[in-house]
């Protein structure tokens, strides 16, 4: 048995706001275990405070790991990341190891397996990016169907269909068919959903946003602008960013853009409480909780007697 199948694990796993990095601090700090980041943007170093990536404090309080390890331009697809994890728990082992993040893929994809899918070349992909920035998305995602026609309605986030551009293109066999056939997860772990209340969650994420302006997040977008990365890069996706550049090139005010910031992190936050509703059947619920200080401690007990 390897090392990685004898440590402990465990993921938490919640919509944006809902106090995951808090409840992990607390569990880390009671167990001992290391903090690792399961979440497609906070594994960026760029736009820590529009990301909500851990602040230094935090990552102070308890050990993280996979935090700020890649630049914005850097793709980090969910293999990539099941290949990083791995590595990290064969370096932590015997330690324990908390997940922690909003990439629901991330997590099933550990505890699951991937399908054996090969990786396209630096030219393909570089190719995929090109022809998304020629068509624009709209254009870009009807030649995906083109080439694998059972792509699910629901997939539009660029690198997503960049990537099933790039290996139908590069197989010549489309990406759903080499779907199916998943090896190498390390399941199963405790898993535990968190769905906070619709309302409280709401409330929470429009005060993060106000702190995330009074910590400097538009400075922070003003700096990150000068690295001139490509509109396609992964870091572009980051939430509440379209918004904040607009008000730095004199598009809108910032009270629009907050409002606009805003209902994009809450239909955000909706889409991963249905995917945790629908793809996490197998992890631990906890559903229509108040974001208050003694639900917290609850939930920590609950957790606690679970992975010890």
């Amino acid at each position: 048995m390897s090392r990685a199948m004898t440590a402990k694990i465990s993921a938490i796993y919640g919509p944006t706001a809902s106090g995951k990095t808090a409840l992990a601090i607390e569990l880390a700090r009671s167990t001992g275990a290391v903090i690792v980041n399961a979440d497609s943007m906070q594994i960026y170093r760029d736009l820590r405070i529009i990301t909500a990536r851990p602040s230094v404090e935090e990552e102070a309080a308890a050990e993280h790991r996979l935090y700020g390890v890649l630049t914005g331009d850097d793709p980090c697809s969910v293999a990539r990341w099941v290949a990083l994890v791995k590595a990290e728990i064969e370096r932590l082992s015997p330690r324990p190891i908390i997940l922690v993040g909003g990439t629901g893929l991330y997590i099933n994809a550990l505890y699951n397996g991937l399908s054996n899918i090969p990786e396209p070349d630096q030219a393909v992909r570089h190719t995929a990016a090109e022809r998304l920035a020629h068509l624009g998305l709209a254009a870009f995602r009807e030649e995906v169907l083109a080439l694998d026609p059972q792509t699910p309605n629901t997939i539009i986030d660029p690198q997503r269909l960049q990537r099933i551009w790039a290996v139908s293109t590069a197989t010549g066999k489309p990406l759903s068919q080499w779907q199916g056939d998943k090896r190498g997860g390390i399941g199963p772990f405790p898993i535990f959903d968190l769905a906070p209340d619709r309302a409280d969650l709401h409330d929470r994420i429009n005060r993060r946003f106000d702190v995330m302006l009074e910590l400097g997040a538009l400075a922070e977008v003003e700096d990150f602008l000068t690295l001139n990365y490509a509109k396609t890069s992964p870091i572009s996706r980051a939430v509440g960013l379209p918004e904040l550049v607009s008000v730095l090139q004199n598009e809108t005010d910032l009270e629009t853009a907050r409002e606009k910031a805003c209902a994009s992190s809450r239909q955000y936050a909706k889409r991963q409480l249905t995917w945790g509703r629908n793809q996490l059947p197998y992890a631990t619920k906890f559903r229509n909780y108040p974001l208050n200080l003694e639900e917290v401690q609850t939930i920590k007990a609950d957790i606690l007697s679970v992975i010890g």
